[in-house]
């Protein structure tokens, strides 16, 4: 079985995220699954609490979405925002016979 997730997909994908967005490669932690196929992130939120993120956490689903190589039949990752170690949004995607479920 091919290995889609490779260490430069996670550096690209973490690079992206700190540089377009709010949220910084230190908050972020990941996990990979399913014989390195599946990508989980987990991006703490807890510093901007106060603030209206919605837009935020979609864009950034758009970016992993458009830079994370995808599979037939089955989700290549995932992506959850915390706040004090609670989920408050998640989303998914990397399904080519679904290109768009889960944003």
């Amino acid at each position: 079985m091919t290995k889609i997730i490779t260490n430069e997909v996670i550096e690209e994908s973490l690079k992206l995220i700190d540089s377009k967005t709010l949220f910084k490669k230190e908050k972020i932690k990941y996990e990979i699954q399913d014989d390195y196929n599946f990508l989980m992130f987990s991006i703490s939120v807890d510093e901007f609490s106060k603030v209206d993120l919605k837009l935020s956490f979609k864009y950034v689903a758009q970016m992993l979405n458009s830079s994370i190589p995808k599979r037939k039949g089955e989700y290549s990752w995932m992506v959850n925002f915390t706040n004090g170690g609670l989920v408050v949004d998640s989303y998914f995607g990397g399904d080519l016979d679904c290109p768009n479920a889960g944003l």
